[in-house]
Protein backbone atom coordinates (compact mmCIF):
# COMPACT_ATOMS: atom_id res chain seq x y z
CA UNK A 1 0.00 0.00 0.00
CA UNK A 2 1.13 3.53 -1.05
CA UNK A 3 1.48 6.84 1.46
CA UNK A 4 0.13 8.54 -1.11
CA UNK A 5 -3.21 7.49 -0.59
CA UNK A 6 -3.53 7.78 3.23
CA UNK A 7 -5.28 11.10 4.26
CA UNK A 8 -3.41 14.01 4.85
CA UNK A 9 -3.21 14.56 8.82
CA UNK A 10 -4.10 18.06 9.87
CA UNK A 11 -3.98 19.14 13.57
CA UNK A 12 -6.09 21.93 14.67
CA UNK A 13 -5.36 24.31 17.64
CA UNK A 14 -8.59 26.06 19.15
CA UNK A 15 -12.03 26.66 18.03
CA UNK A 16 -13.28 29.38 15.77
CA UNK A 17 -15.06 32.29 16.80
CA UNK A 18 -18.72 33.24 16.41
CA UNK A 19 -17.79 36.68 15.59
CA UNK A 20 -14.84 36.18 13.02
CA UNK A 21 -13.14 33.22 10.96
CA UNK A 22 -10.16 33.99 13.65
CA UNK A 23 -9.34 30.80 15.91
CA UNK A 24 -9.47 31.74 19.55
CA UNK A 25 -5.94 31.80 20.52
CA UNK A 26 -5.97 35.15 18.25
CA UNK A 27 -9.50 36.40 20.03
CA UNK A 28 -9.27 35.29 23.30
CA UNK A 29 -12.32 37.00 24.19
CA UNK A 30 -15.05 35.13 21.85
CA UNK A 31 -17.26 32.99 23.47
CA UNK A 32 -15.34 33.34 27.21
CA UNK A 33 -18.52 34.42 28.64
CA UNK A 34 -21.36 31.90 29.01
CA UNK A 35 -24.50 32.60 30.11
CA UNK A 36 -25.53 30.74 33.48
CA UNK A 37 -28.43 28.07 32.80
CA UNK A 38 -31.26 28.97 35.45
CA UNK A 39 -32.85 26.06 36.44
CA UNK A 40 -36.34 26.84 38.30
CA UNK A 41 -36.63 24.36 41.28
CA UNK A 42 -39.97 23.10 42.62
CA UNK A 43 -40.87 21.32 45.34
CA UNK A 44 -42.89 18.71 44.02
CA UNK A 45 -44.00 16.80 46.93
CA UNK A 46 -45.53 19.70 48.06
CA UNK A 47 -47.97 20.39 44.82
CA UNK A 48 -48.97 16.96 45.26
CA UNK A 49 -50.25 16.77 48.22
CA UNK A 50 -51.98 19.90 47.86
CA UNK A 51 -53.85 18.95 44.70
CA UNK A 52 -54.23 15.20 46.30
CA UNK A 53 -55.69 16.97 49.36
CA UNK A 54 -58.63 18.84 46.69
CA UNK A 55 -59.00 14.99 44.82
CA UNK A 56 -59.85 14.05 48.08
CA UNK A 57 -62.62 16.55 48.87
CA UNK A 58 -64.07 15.88 45.27
CA UNK A 59 -64.23 12.25 46.41
CA UNK A 60 -65.77 12.79 49.28
CA UNK A 61 -68.17 15.39 47.58
CA UNK A 62 -68.90 13.03 44.52
CA UNK A 63 -69.33 10.10 46.44
CA UNK A 64 -72.71 9.95 46.56
CA UNK A 65 -73.51 10.45 42.99
CA UNK A 66 -70.41 8.24 41.60
CA UNK A 67 -69.57 5.61 44.19
CA UNK A 68 -65.90 4.37 43.05
CA UNK A 69 -64.63 7.94 44.29
CA UNK A 70 -65.61 6.75 48.06
CA UNK A 71 -63.15 3.89 47.84
CA UNK A 72 -60.73 6.44 45.85
CA UNK A 73 -60.37 8.76 48.93
CA UNK A 74 -58.77 7.21 51.70
CA UNK A 75 -55.58 6.44 48.96
CA UNK A 76 -55.37 9.72 48.04
CA UNK A 77 -55.71 10.87 51.85
CA UNK A 78 -52.86 8.77 53.22
CA UNK A 79 -50.66 9.70 50.03
CA UNK A 80 -51.39 13.11 50.50
CA UNK A 81 -50.12 13.03 54.00
CA UNK A 82 -47.17 11.28 53.04
CA UNK A 83 -46.50 13.55 50.16
CA UNK A 84 -47.44 17.05 52.54
CA UNK A 85 -44.44 15.77 55.52
CA UNK A 86 -42.07 15.24 52.72
CA UNK A 87 -42.81 18.30 50.53
CA UNK A 88 -42.51 20.06 54.60
CA UNK A 89 -39.58 19.04 55.14
CA UNK A 90 -37.62 19.80 51.83
CA UNK A 91 -39.01 23.62 51.89
CA UNK A 92 -37.11 24.06 54.75
CA UNK A 93 -34.06 23.10 53.05
CA UNK A 94 -35.53 25.03 50.02
CA UNK A 95 -37.21 27.93 51.04
CA UNK A 96 -40.10 26.55 48.16
CA UNK A 97 -42.89 25.08 48.14
CA UNK A 98 -44.02 25.83 52.06
CA UNK A 99 -47.87 26.98 51.88
CA UNK A 100 -48.98 24.40 49.42
CA UNK A 101 -47.39 21.27 52.06
CA UNK A 102 -49.49 22.98 54.44
CA UNK A 103 -52.35 23.09 52.43
CA UNK A 104 -52.25 19.42 51.46
CA UNK A 105 -51.23 18.86 54.77
CA UNK A 106 -54.45 20.41 56.47
CA UNK A 107 -56.90 19.11 53.71
CA UNK A 108 -55.60 15.68 54.47
CA UNK A 109 -55.71 15.66 58.18
CA UNK A 110 -59.13 17.48 58.13
CA UNK A 111 -60.18 14.10 55.70
CA UNK A 112 -58.40 11.28 58.47
CA UNK A 113 -60.20 13.39 61.43
CA UNK A 114 -63.39 12.96 59.75
CA UNK A 115 -63.02 9.41 58.80
CA UNK A 116 -62.01 9.10 62.82
CA UNK A 117 -65.14 10.54 63.62
CA UNK A 118 -66.77 8.39 61.35
CA UNK A 119 -65.12 5.33 62.71
CA UNK A 120 -66.08 6.49 66.21
CA UNK A 121 -69.88 7.14 65.70
CA UNK A 122 -70.01 3.82 63.74
CA UNK A 123 -68.46 1.91 66.84
CA UNK A 124 -70.51 3.86 69.54
CA UNK A 125 -73.69 2.87 67.50
CA UNK A 126 -72.69 -0.72 66.84
CA UNK A 127 -72.17 -0.88 71.21
CA UNK A 128 -75.41 1.33 72.01
CA UNK A 129 -77.30 -1.44 69.76
CA UNK A 130 -75.47 -4.25 71.54
CA UNK A 131 -76.40 -2.85 74.52
CA UNK A 132 -79.66 -2.51 74.26
CA UNK A 133 -80.05 1.02 74.27
CA UNK A 134 -80.79 2.09 70.86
Amino acid sequence: MEDSDSPETVVLSGTPSAESNESQESNPYAGAYQQPMMIQQSNDNAIYSMWLGIATWVCHITAGFVCFTGCLAPLTTIAGIVLGHMGFNASKEMNLGRTEAIAGLVLNYLSLAMYLVIVLFGAAILGGIGAGLV
